[in-house]
């Protein structure tokens, strides 16, 4: 298996407890901590601790952090080979201030040096590993993607697209030949990414003609009943079935409720959240990552397998699991996401 995408040195800021005051404008006593990250980067290590044979392909800065980062990838002994240094390029850096209690209050992303990835080495990637499944990130141009997309078409293999971020997501659509290639077998956007990726969907003539008007996919699931789902469930819902026209396995990432699986063949079904208790939580970067690293994993084993619901039901229970397992840890995969998740 192959993963295309972002490698980063994460430096998270976490305030002090009980400051009183606000935080903004002025220096701020706290801890403040460097780890592995990257979107790209955290899936493939939550995928090879899940047991999946997996090579990352990106690429870092001829800096100290580049070097930082693939010293830290060979120290627990993932495989370095497709992990190209750029000259004169910076690192990518996610530098995150959280509050005390571990949630997210604002974060820089600096992942520009990923526009100057090289699409003709990721064919030749490509051509020579003939992988079994593939997943790309938003933190890729375009560009990229249509050249993933079309490269696997051709090879038949299939692909599962990590949206990232709203703007992110969005770049699957800019090319016509992306959106026609239907490599893309498997996306796992959360609400806002989803609504995103379907508004874009709805406003572009060439892809909307070719799929059910939203109104009739939202008229056609009035008899489809989630058990026991929030409310945020039956919103995601209209807009899973419509981008399921698009891309056939659609999981929805819904944070703390849980999640939201839609297939092509209209079958649906809701995952509450696995139980944690919020003093639990440690660290809340890297969790949804975690998620689709477990998932990638399991779908590669069985990638041969007539996979029924039974075994699709397994598999994303697993990868919530391998979620709370991270959400428990201060870093970004945790360390005991093992092989007792491959199903």
């Amino acid at each position: 298996m192959l993963v295309i995408g972002g490698i980063a040195l994460d430096i998270t800021a976490t305030v002090g407890k009980s400051l009183g005051s606000s935080i903004l404008h002025t220096s701020t006593p706290g801890h403040v901590r460097q780890s592995l990250g990257g979107v790209g980067r955290n899936v493939a290590e939550a995928a090879w601790r899940t047991g999946a044979n997996v090579k990352l392909v990106s690429v870092v800065g001829d800096d100290l952090a580049g070097e930082s980062v693939k010293q830290g990838l060979k120290s627990i002994s993932m495989n370095t080979e497709y992990i190209y240094t750029l000259k004169n390029q910076p690192t990518a850096v996610y530098n995150a201030l959280h509050s005390e209690d571990g949630q997210l209050v604002a974060a820089v992303a600096d992942m520009n040096i990923f526009d100057s990835m090289d699409s003709s080495k990721i064919i030749s990637i490509l051509q020579r590993e003939k992988p079994n499944f593939v997943c790309f990130d938003g933190n890729i141009t375009s560009q990229m993607m249509k050249t993933i997309v079309t490269t696997c078409q051709e090879l038949d293999i299939p692909t599962l697209f990590e949206p990232t971020s709203v703007p992110k997501s969005l770049k699957l659509f800019e090319f016509a030949e992306t959106t026609k290639a239907q490599a893309v077998k498997y996306t796992s956007p959360n609400q806002f990414e989803l609504e995103a990726m379907c508004d874009t969907i709805e406003s572009n003539l060439i892809l909307s003609n070719t799929l059910k008007k939203k109104k009739e996919v939202t008229d056609s699931i009035l008899s489809v009943k989630l058990e026991n789902a929030p409310k945020l469930a039956h919103l995601a819902l209209p807009n899973a079935f419509y981008l399921s026209q698009f891309i056939p396995n659609v999981i929805t990432k819904l944070g703390e409720e849980g999640c939201l699986y839609v297939g092509k063949n209209a079958v649906v079904e809701y995952f509450p959240p696995e139980l944690i208790q919020s003093n639990e939580i440690v660290n809340v970067t890297g969790a949804g990552d975690c998620f689709v690293g477990t998932l990638i994993a399991n779908l590669q084993k069985n990638a041969n397998a007539n996979m029924s619901v039974n075994v699709l039901r397994s598999i994303i229970c697993n990868s919530q699991m391998a979620s709370i397992r991270t959400l428990k840890s201060s870093k970004a995969v945790s360390d005991k996401i093992s092989s007792d998740l491959l199903f």
